[in-house]
C-alpha cells in the first residue's frame, strides 16, 4: 500500500464497529510492509481519483485532534456572558457556548463562488502522512493534495460527504432554533462524525447524544464556508447535550484551547477544542482509559485556486 492509498482509506467514515487503535496499527503495519492491508467494511464504497490519488481529508477518522485557523472572526467578549451565574459544568458550558454563538454572529458572512476552492490543511503526528493540504473545488468538479514536501496534485472532485459544496448545503438546511437542530440531527439515519467516542461500547441510552455531538463537531469545522447564525445555533445546540461540560485542554501541538467535552465515563470522552479567546475551530480528539487519537488542522480558509493558502 503506498501513502496516497493509506489517505484515501484516512477519508473514508470508519464505522462505528471498528476498532480504532487496531485500526491504525492494521494500516501502519501496511505502509511499512509495502503490502495490501486487509479489506474492512466501510459506509460506502472506495472512490479513486483518474490521476490515482487519494485525496486527503481524514475528516472522518474517528479518534483525532484537528487545529482549524479561520480568518475573519472577531474577539470574543471580555468577562462572562451572565455575571453571578453558578459554576457548575452545565452552566460552564452554557455560559461559554452562548459567548462562541454571539461571537459567530458577528462574524463575516462568507460570500463563495463556485469557483473558489475550500482549503484546509491538517496533521497527525506520528504516522506516514503526518501533514498534508487539501483544496476541494465548491462546485464539487476538482480537488487538489499536497504532501509536505511534495507536488501539488488534482484531480476530480470527491462527490461523497467530504465534498464542501454538499456540506453548505447541508448547513444552510439547518433550523434557526438548538431545539428543533438537535431533533433534526437525531432523526438522521447516518449521521456525520468528526469523532468516534465510544462506538460500539457507548453506555445504553446516550448512542444518540453521540451521534449528535460527532455531527456537530463534524459541520463546525468548516466555518470558513459555513453561515455565522447557523454556526451561532451549532454552538447553542452542543450545551443542550447531556453530559457535555467544559474542560481546559489542548491540541495535538499543545496549544491550550477550551475542551467543550462529552464525558462518558470509562467509555471515552470526546473534545470539540476552540480557541479561548476567539471560539475558533481548533479540533478535536478522543481520550479513552488505553488512548488518545489526535489530528490538528493547521490552517483553513476559502482561496482561488489550488496551490494558495489563506492569507494571514
Amino acid at each position: 500500500m503506498n501513502e496516497m492509498d493509506l489517505l484515501h482509506r484516512l477519508r473514508d467514515e470508519v464505522p462505528p464497529q471498528t476498532d480504532l487503535r487496531a485500526e491504525e496499527t492494521r494500516l501502519l503495519a501496511a505502509v511499512r510492509s509495502g503490502e495490501q492491508a486487509p479489506t474492512r467494511p466501510v459506509r460506502r464504497p472506495p472512490r479513486r481519483l483518474r490521476l490515482g490519488m487519494a485525496l486527503a481529508g481524514a475528516f472522518g477518522l474517528a479518534a483525532v485532534t484537528l487545529t482549524v485557523t479561520q480568518t475573519g472572526e472577531p474577539a470574543a467578549p471580555p468577562g462572562p456572558a451572565r455575571a453571578g451565574e453558578p459554576a457548575s459544568p452545565r452552566a460552564d458550558v452554557a455560559t461559554v457556548l452562548e459567548r462562541a454563538a454571539l461571537v459567530a454572529e458577528k462574524s463575516p458572512t462568507p460570500a463563495v463562488r463556485p469557483d473558489q476552492w475550500f482549503y484546509i490543511k491538517e496533521t497527525q503526528p506520528g504516522t506516514p502522512l503526518p501533514t498534508f493540504e487539501l483544496w476541494s473545488r465548491m462546485d464539487g468538479s476538482k480537488e487538489a493534495i499536497r504532501e509536505e514536501g511534495g507536488e501539488l496534485k488534482i484531480g476530480d472532485g470527491e462527490k461523497g460527504p467530504t465534498n464542501p459544496l454538499r456540506t453548505q448545503a447541508e448547513v444552510e438546511s439547518f433550523p434557526d432554533d438548538p431545539d428543533a437542530l438537535l431533533t433534526h440531527l437525531r432523526a438522521l439515519k447516518r449521521p456525520r462524525h468528526a469523532a468516534s467516542i465510544c462506538q460500539p461500547d457507548c453506555p445504553p441510552g446516550t448512542e444518540k447524544d453521540v451521534a449528535v455531538f460527532g455531527a456537530l463537531q463534524w459541520y463546525i469545522k468548516y466555518g470558513p464556508i459555513i453561515p455565522p447564525d447557523k454556526r451561532a445555533v451549532m454552538y447553542r445546540a452542543m450545551a443542550m447535550i447531556p453530559n457535555v461540560k467544559i474542560e481546559d485542554t489542548t491540541t495535538a501541538e499543545g496549544r491550550p484551547g477550551i475542551g467543550v467535552a462529552l464525558d462518558l465515563g470509562e467509555a471515552g470522552k470526546g473534545y470539540t477544542i476552540l480557541d479561548p479567546e476567539t471560539y475558533r475551530y481548533l479540533g478535536h480528539k478522543v481520550v479513552r482509559t488505553d488512548m488518545t487519537f489526535a489530528m490538528s488542522v493547521l490552517d483553513s480558509g476559502v482561496v482561488d485556486e489550488p496551490g494558495q493558502v489563506p492569507s494571514p
